[in-house]
């Protein structure tokens, strides 16, 4: 939950900011357009726009090791959940049938991409981070509920 929180706010404080960013880009052009400025007060706008755009990166950076951590976590968790459930299997007669095997084999596949997709992280940009996050964040949390069922109905 309060990973959740954290995340809404560091959403909303990149919005803020990529609202803030386009307006001094907005004042910066005009400005630059207009010849009565002088380049001085230019200066202190691009000055100003480049420690927008830093911290703009330096809250993608902590979004970015906080979706990997989250990430990881879900998978480690599957992964340790699998041991402890095939342990169980091979000590016992127990057999899986074909639709839970078939689920199991989509679970492992799920947990294989999140991991590849994982490390695509740190090639997202800021133009496109927001949507990379979201998708990834909706494909974490639908297979951690898919493991949740899974381990419940078969135990």
């Amino acid at each position: 939950m309060k990973t959740r929180m954290k995340m809404m706010r560091l959403n909303y404080r990149f919005k803020k900011y990529s609202w803030i960013l386009m307006i001094l880009l907005g004042i910066l052009t005009f400005s630059c357009n207009n010849s009565s400025k002088s380049n001085s007060q230019n200066n202190e706008l691009a000055e100003e726009v480049q420690d927008v755009e830093q911290e703009i990166d330096e809250i993608i950076k902590e979004e970015k090791g906080e979706l990997k951590n989250k990430v990881d976590s879900a998978v480690e968790d599957f992964n340790q959940k699998f041991y402890v459930y095939e342990t169980k299997l091979q000590e016992s007669t127990k057999e899986l049938n074909e639709e839970t095997a078939d689920v199991f084999a989509e679970l492992k596949e799920k947990s294989e991409d999140l991991s590849n997709r994982v490390n695509e992280i740190q090639e997202q940009g800021s133009e496109n981070w927001n949507e990379f996050k979201e998708e990834l964040e909706h494909d974490t949390e639908q297979f951690s509920e898919s493991v949740k069922d899974f381990f419940e109905d078969n135990e």
